[in-house]
């Protein structure tokens, strides 16, 4: 009976794993590096099921469920590390401070022609610094004229066209209303 019980105890310590999986993927904090999050709590919980299942199998049962387990996990691992190098990642052209928040201009699609300037709001650091999108621009368009805090609650994003974007954020989860995605380069 303690292998069942080991076993069932695993199984319940996999669930809470993907249901905090299933959070991170949500992301209702906005964090930079929610990605890393869910893709170490998906492994672990492939550790831990294949953990639960080869206690509970015995003879060459368990030796087929640690090789599937094991195929599992290095699947997930090269499907994980596929991902972070189409990623790219974006470069910091400039930055607004106010308090512990920040307003950064970032450079995206570094492989592509013309780069795609951005602005997004961050707060905090280390692990649990918060990221969300105030402005995406497209392809062709310059960099942000300029951008600032207007007060505790609103940023503003002047594009080097002459439009003004504001728009209002959440102190604690970071949510950004509305995200501005123009259409064109040349409009508002």
């Amino acid at each position: 009976m303690p292998r069942l019980r080991r076993a069932v105890i695993l199984a319940v310590l996999a669930v809470i794993v993907g249901g905090l999986a299933v959070l991170a993927v949500m992301d209702p904090f906005h964090l930079r590096h929610a990605r890393w999050f869910t893709s170490g709590l998906v492994l672990l919980a492939i550790l831990l099921v294949t953990a639960a299942f080869a206690i509970v199998v015995r003879g060459i049962g368990r030796a087929l469920v640690l090789a599937l387990g094991a195929v599992a996990v290095l699947g997930w691992v090269t499907v994980v590390w596929l991902a972070s190098q189409v990623a790219g990642v974006d470069r910091e052209v400039s930055q607004v401070a106010d308090g512990g928040r920040r307003l950064v201009v970032v450079e995206g699609a570094p492989y592509a022609i013309d780069p795609i300037y951005a602005v997004v709001i961050r707060s905090g650091s280390g692990p649990f610094e918060q990221e969300s999108v105030v402005y995406q621009g497209v392809e062709q368009a310059p960099a942000p004229s300029g951008v600032r805090f207007v007060d505790s609650d609103t940023v503003e994003v002047r594009t080097s066209g002459g439009c003004l974007y504001r728009s209002e954020v959440e102190a604690v989860t970071l949510a950004v209303d509305p995200v501005h995605r123009p259409l064109r380069a040349d409009g508002c």
